[in-house]
């Protein structure tokens, strides 16, 4: 069934959410299921800026420079637990496995007066409260880092524009019988998507007003212990929205060639180009303007430097918008392989970002 989370305001959002493989689990196999790595320590260094809540004492109040993390102790956030938090709503939905992510930590902060916020979703139940804790103080720490300690800025000399918006997810994809010395299974790869969403305005396109935007996504293939990226698919799409909303321009295309994949949106508005490094990875395009979806499959020869270390994929599409609220629906399967007894094949799910629009 599909969730549905909706709210005020918002532009950044952090999804963690760990997929399990279809190999059947015993017992609490699947809720253990956590790499070394990524088992919390007992004892961690908190900054004094971050600051926690469970669902029942959550703050009221966001500072300048603080990082305020809030959660339910592992289990699920509901929707009116969030409904404050976010700008437009998200839409979380099964995939054709039945699998879908559960919310279970919300971080926020303001950088320059506008509040950020990240979502941690993880698909299994139950998940223990010290390893979402570690990840948000992980996150919140980079965070921290990147905005010179969530910068404070004359907000006269600032211009934060209302249609723009940024939303990153991790997801986790572990492997489908590799299990550690303690019986966990290990972590094959992550995928790590940060995804820039852009109004360039309005355009009359076959008679007819609509907006357009512009969509940008940085996909990234980060293999964990030992395992290379063998493939990596991924879906940017306003399909379920058609005819309301139409895909006008997506990239890459098919490449086999060279030293870079391009993108190109063109239609509607100015023509926005950027390039990125193919190194030995090829690209199957599998999109659909008609259809109203962008999907792309990269293939990695194993052994090349770009299947056994990270690997950054920059696909984008641009589309138009009738009516309302404009809706972008992502997915992304994973594939990593250590030999022909230990692999990592894992599917995201579907999860639908609506922002404000007409």
């Amino acid at each position: 069934m599909k969730k549905i989370i909706t709210s005020t305001f918002a532009s950044l959002m952090i999804l963690a959410g760990s997929t399990v493989t279809t190999v059947k689990a015993e017992s609490n196999e699947i809720n253990d299921a956590i790499s070394p790595e990524w088992i919390a320590e007992d004892i961690i260094i908190t900054p004094s800026w971050f600051e926690e809540y469970s669902i029942s004492l959550k703050s009221s109040t966001l500072n300048s420079n603080q990082y305020v993390f809030v959660h339910n102790n592992g289990q699920e956030l509901s929707q009116s637990d969030v409904s404050s938090m976010i700008e437009g709503s998200i839409e979380i939905e099964p995939d054709e496995n039945n699998q879908q992510a559960n919310l279970v930590g919300i971080g926020y902060y303001t950088v320059d007066g506008k509040v950020q916020t990240d979502f941690y979703f993880s698909n299994i139940e139950n998940t223990p409260i010290k390893d979402i804790r570690k990840y948000a103080i992980e996150i919140a720490n980079e965070e921290y880092s990147q905005t010179n300690g969530f910068r404070t800025n004359n907000l006269t000399d600032v211009v934060v524009s209302p249609y723009a918006y940024g939303d990153t997810y991790h997801w986790l994809i572990y492997s489908n019988q590799e299990k550690d010395a303690y019986g966990s299974y290990l972590v094959a790869g992550f995928i790590d998507s940060s995804v820039e969403y852009t109004k360039n305005g309005t355009a009359t396109i076959g008679g007819k007003k609509v907006s357009v935007w512009d969509v940008k996504a940085s996909n990234q293939s980060k293999p964990q212990n030992s395992y290379q990226t063998r493939q990596i698919a991924s879906r940017h799409t306003v399909e379920p929205y058609v005819p309301d909303q139409k895909l006008l321009s997506y990239g890459p295309t098919t490449t086999t060639t060279g030293s870079n994949f391009s993108v190109s949106l063109t239609n509607g508005f100015p023509t926005i180009s950027w390039n990125f490094s193919r190194e030995s990875v090829d690209v199957i395009d599998n999109s659909s303007l008609s259809a109203g979806y962008g999907k792309w499959t990269f293939d990695f020869p194993l052994g090349t430097k770009a299947a056994k270390g990270s690997f950054l994929m920059q696909p984008g599409i641009r589309v138009s918008n009738a009516s309302g609220m404009v809706k972008f629906q992502h997915s992304h399967q994973g594939y990593f392989y250590k030999n022909l007894s230990y692999q990592g094949i894992g599917v995201t799910g579907l999860v639908t970002r609506e922002l404000p629009d007409l």
